[in-house]
């Protein structure tokens, strides 16, 4: 059995990434698999403060400073937790990564620096990633689980313009990376689970 696996999970607000990376990470353990699970931002004390900033409802940020903010948690992220586990052999759940940043600052916000500043550090990001799973439903999917929240930070309440930007900026960043596994999280439970179990049976088996 192969091990050191690094696997993301990317998508929109509503997709239900908590729920599905919990699964993942319980399936993980039933298969006796060591590993970790992680946040962006977070994963840190350090990233966890940043969260705070950038999560805030009343943050007045521009897409660039929140963009510098994500990128200065996820480097501590990377090179402290994430890197580390790896190099213990260990599997690493991200909840969100550098495709996050890109799609919400920059091409959401039509920020060249910031898809620039992806250009140039995906490689760094990128070399260790084995899968990257990315959840998607329908805006009114969305909208429903969102509403359904008792507490909802900044990004979620951006409403549905902004809910259909992120949904088309992540179907055109994702549209050639062959380490990307599109789940549909419209469907039953059980079945975007299962969806979900056959892809890491496919990875723990390579």
């Amino acid at each position: 059995m192969a091990h050191k696996k690094f696997i993301v999970f990317e998508g929109n607000e509503g997709t239900g990434k908590s729920t599905h990376i919990k699964y993942a990470s319980d399936y993980l353990t039933q298969k006796k698999i060591d590993h970790i699970v992680t946040r962006e931002p977070g994963g840190t004390n350090f990233g966890e403060s940043v969260r705070s900033i950038l999560l805030d409802k009343n943050s007045d940020l521009d897409s660039l400073s929140e963009a510098m903010l994500f990128y200065a948690s996820r480097v501590f992220n990377y090179n402290n937790i994430i890197l580390k586990a790896l190099n213990d052999n260990k599997y690493v759940i991200c909840d969100r990564f550098h495709y996050s940043t890109l799609v919400y600052q920059g091409i959401a916000e039509n920020n060249e620096t910031v898809i620039d500043l992806h250009k140039t550090l995906d490689s760094y990001f990128s070399e260790h990633i084995s899968l990257v799973f990315h959840l998607d439903a329908s805006i009114e999917t969305c909208l429903n689980r969102i509403g359904s929240r008792e507490v909802s930070d900044k990004f979620e309440e951006q409403g549905e313009k902004f809910l259909i930007k992120i949904k088309t900026s992540y179907e055109k960043i994702f549209l050639e990376n062959n380490k990307v596994t599109k789940i549909l999280t419209d469907e039953d439970i059980s079945i975007v689970q299962k969806n979900i179990q056959k892809r890491l049976d496919v990875l723990i088996n390579e």
